[in-house]
């Protein structure tokens, strides 16, 4: 009797490229599977916003025998580094000399601090067929109707997150 594994990621970590499905780049796994990506998130100031009922509502709409892994991974994020960085450039430059040297502390330190990390929830869909398509694009509506929204992974989003996946740096370079 073969073993199933929960989380197997044999499939995940030897792709043979990538191909286009309809819209979307696919990741094509060592099985041949045709693999999609896709981003959720929302704005937890939101009221509307209902995690919890939006991936029941997600998981009981797919059909047996379909495979969709739900991945949480801590990214770096720069945003909040950048904003802050970016404010700091636009205050009066200080006259005082030891004002001047807190201005300069502060543009040094936004450099050189580590950056925060943010939860990213991705879903990773095994296509099942045109079935299974069309349910994968529906996907941004059911989620809306819970205040969440679906942004699709392009193939450089895929890439990097195997990247992240396969060797988290906790280092993030400035593009």
């Amino acid at each position: 009797m073969a073993e199933t594994i929960v989380g197997l990621t044999r499939a995940f970590v030897l792709t043979k490229g990538f191909t286009q499905v309809g819209a979307h780049a696919a990741l094509i796994g060592d099985d041949d599977s045709k693999r999609l990506f896709a981003e959720i998130f929302a704005d937890p100031d939101r009221p509307e916003v209902r995690p919890q009922e939006a991936y029941q509502a997600t998981l009981s709409s797919i059909q047996p025998g379909w495979t969709l892994r739900l991945v949480q991974v801590f990214w770096p994020d720069p945003a909040p580094r950048v904003a802050f960085r970016e404010q700091v450039k636009s205050w009066k430059i200080p006259r005082v000399e030891g004002m001047d040297i807190l201005h300069q502390g502060l543009t040094l330190a936004t450099q050189e601090y580590p950056l925060p990390f943010v939860r990213r929830t991705i879903l990773e869909f095994v296509l099942p067929g045109n079935e299974g398509l069309a349910w994968w694009e529906g996907l941004t509506g059911l989620c809306a109707g819970f205040g969440l929204r679906v942004s699709y992974l392009d193939q450089a989003g895929i890439e990097a997150l195997t990247r992240w996946i396969l060797n988290p740096s906790l280092e993030y370079q400035d593009a």
